[in-house]
């Protein structure tokens, strides 16, 4: 099934079946969050991470307590006199200090990892991979699992997820880079496992395509709900690509949909409408089902926004110095409540302890 729906096309629907409205920007700023102190007792934020010049983007964390994340080096403003950087992806051990784990990452940005511990990876565009790779932490073998979608080039794949099945799911959208948009719309894939014997690439479906932006993708805790967050800047438009003219403004929002047991997405719930002034981007679910959204533009100010799968917003958080968050993960085990987050601008990675475990990785 292809959707090819704008947000506002979403909230349309949501209106004619009678769904609950969607929390709507005109509202957010004055929404006085019901639980703040359930979800962000006594907040302090801890830097762990800063410098470079790239944004810091994907988070996930391994089966021994280390934390995952990316460094997308952008071409503009990150390439010198002996080139164009490649991006990285960098390790924070537990205990210890983050170190470079590869580079060039193709450009990675999300990162997710599965129950046999591998590294899900998806390498977006501006001299990127432009495809989703799975790295075997424990013997660091590395392989490309999904590249074109009816032979053509994936555009630069965002944010990953994947489910208890082994599913991956991810966006693909282009934000940045001078590349061909080989994939005339943006959109949701879904990548299945492979059957037993099988080679090569793995089995691709797309699963939801939109004209915004699809950003930031997640799961509820029993993987029967898949999050899809729109940010669309404006930038990189499909229009550019000889395509008709686009709303360049674009839209941000989250956006449910229900997945059946083959892992297909039903009809959209819009939980929330930023209009053109807001921006939702990577996301997490503690174990109760709640939402933490990175919103690293909004009216009512940047920050981490909570809210209940019913689409209530209960919490809200500032960053120090008001900075943009642009994803957000959970850590393992006995981390399980220390949230970590990451920012765009001079790329820095905070963490904080939090009333609410994440959820348990898939598996």
């Amino acid at each position: 099934m292809r959707l090819t729906l704008t947000l506002a096309v979403l909230l349309l629907a949501v209106q004619a079946h009678a769904q609950p409205a969607p929390l709507r920007l005109s509202n957010l700023g004055d929404t006085a969050p019901a639980r703040q102190q359930e979800f962000f007792p006594a907040p302090s934020f801890e830097l762990v991470h800063s410098g470079g010049c790239g944004v810091m983007e994907g988070l996930a964390s391994a089966s021994d307590g280390s934390i995952y994340f990316t460094e997308i080096t952008r071409s503009v403003g990150c390439s010198d006199a002996a080139g164009v950087q490649g991006g990285r992806i960098w390790v924070l051990p537990p205990g210890g200090r983050p170190r470079i784990f590869r580079e060039p990452s193709n450009m990675a940005a999300g990162v997710a990892i599965d129950a046999q511990d591998r590294l899900v990876t998806a390498e977006g565009a501006d001299f990127g991979g432009r495809r989703v790779s799975v790295t075997d932490l424990r013997s660091g073998n590395y392989r490309v699992v999904a590249y074109f979608h009816e032979n053509r080039q994936l555009n630069a794949p965002n944010d990953v997820a994947i489910d208890s099945a082994g599913r991956i799911y991810f966006s693909d959208l282009r934000l940045f880079g001078a590349e061909t948009m080989e994939q005339r719309i943006n959109a949701v894939y879904r990548i299945d496992p492979p059957a037993a014997g099988a080679r090569g690439l793995w089995p691709l479906t797309r699963i939801l395509g939109d004209n915004s932006k699809m950003n930031g993708v997640e799961l509820s805790p029993d993987g029967r709900t898949l999050y899809v967050g729109h940010c669309d800047p404006g930038t990189n438009a499909l229009g550019e690509q000889g395509r008709a003219a686009l709303d360049r403004t674009g839209a941000g929002g989250l956006v449910a949909y229900a997945l059946d047991a083959a892992g297909q997405p039903g009809a959209p719930r819009v939980l929330l409408d930023l209009e053109k002034a807001g921006c939702v981007d990577g996301m997490a679910t503690d174990v109760e089902g709640n939402v933490y959204l990175a919103l690293p533009s909004a009216p009512s100010g940047p920050g981490i926004y909570v809210m209940t799968p019913a689409g209530d917003l209960v919490a809200r958080l500032q960053l120090p110095n008001r900075e943009s968050p642009v994803n957000l993960g959970f850590g393992r085990g006995p981390e399980a409540n220390t949230l970590y987050v990451a920012t765009v601008g001079v790329g820095k990675i905070y963490r904080l302890r939090v009333n609410k475990g994440g959820s348990a990785p898939a598996h």
